[in-house]
């Protein structure tokens, strides 16, 4: 009887022995399982991670390009018969553009600058023969044909860009440049003879490189500088000789600048108001855009000088 209840222990024993091996290896296997879930888990996630990251890095690179093309349609605010050139560039940046960056920026804001310059265009005669029967000089400037010229020669061109940015803002219209040019002319240069140069171009050109490069001259730098000025700005402008009045009597010779509009002609001369100026202490435009060549019987012509 012992014998058969010892080896029922026994067995008993065996199969007991035989569960807990068996849950042994079963938590084993579920251990190793669980370690190798975790461990895949923790491999996947940096993946995650990075292709999140790249799509938040495209995503800023579109937004940033956007912001930059945005920032040159805002700068369209006031339009001008000069704009054209300003408006492709704009156009061309935003075609240009990137599909993701399109999606953030505002086309029509530029559609709507685009189609303010047409309807100027198309209403540019009316509103200047409007503005010369009222003697609005404003007027007249800003609705003048606009055709920008330039001498050909690199330094007086550059001379007249740099000119340019110096003396005008972004947004002003055309008759606020001229403005703005005449008078920065009047306040930063001085009148005093300029030699310093030599005949390797067209009078006009080597006087005005004189004038813009050194910061003075006598009455033909100054107006051949303030000519190639206005032609930049889209103006047909000469260069005048005569004479004209001397504020010591009777006349001197001199040089001065005659604008045409449309067969109209109006006198522009910085260098007898920057005189005057500096006597009075105050720029009171007296020799800006006076009616005719002669400047309202102000200036005795003899010929256009090139």
């Amino acid at each position: 009887m012992k014998k058969l209840i010892n080896k029922g222990i026994i067995v008993r024993g065996i199969a007991a022995g035989c569960l807990i091996l068996g849950s042994i290896g079963l938590a084993r296997t579920a251990g190793y399982v669980e370690e190798h879930r975790i461990l895949d888990a923790a491999y996947e996630e940096p993946v995650g991670m990075n292709s999140n990251m790249e799509g938040l890095k495209a995503d800023f690179a579109a937004r940033e390009e956007a912001a930059q093309v945005m920032l040159a349609i805002e700068s369209l605010d006031r339009i001008s018969l000069t704009s054209e050139g300003e408006l492709q560039a704009v156009r061309e940046l935003y075609d240009s553009a990137s599909d993701d960056a399109r999606t953030y920026i505002d086309e029509g804001q530029l559609l709507a600058a685009e189609d303010e310059y047409y309807q100027l265009e198309n209403d540019r005669e009316y509103l200047f023969e409007t503005a010369a029967a009222n003697n609005d000089l404003a007027g007249v400037l800003d609705y003048a044909p606009c055709n920008v010229t330039y001498s050909g020669n690199e330094v007086l061109d550059q001379l007249v860009q740099d000119y340019i940015a110096k003396a005008t803002k972004p947004g002003m219209t055309r008759s606020e440049q001229v403005e703005a040019c005449y008078d920065y002319m009047v306040a930063n240069f001085y009148y005093e003879y300029n030699y310093n140069y030599s005949y390797t171009d067209k009078k006009t050109i080597v006087w005005a490189i004189a004038f813009l490069r050194d910061g003075y001259g006598a009455c033909n730098n100054w107006n051949s500088a303030f000519i190639y000025i206005m032609r930049a700005l889209g103006y047909d402008a000469d260069l005048c000789y005569g004479s004209t009045a001397s504020s010591r009597g009777g006349g001197v010779e001199h040089y001065w600048p005659v604008v045409t509009i449309e067969g109209r002609q109006y006198v522009f001369d910085p260098q007898v108001e920057g005189d005057m100026t500096r006597r009075s202490g105050y720029n009171s435009h007296a020799r800006y855009g006076l009616p005719g060549f002669d400047g309202n019987g102000k200036y005795y012509f003899s010929m256009y000088v090139d």
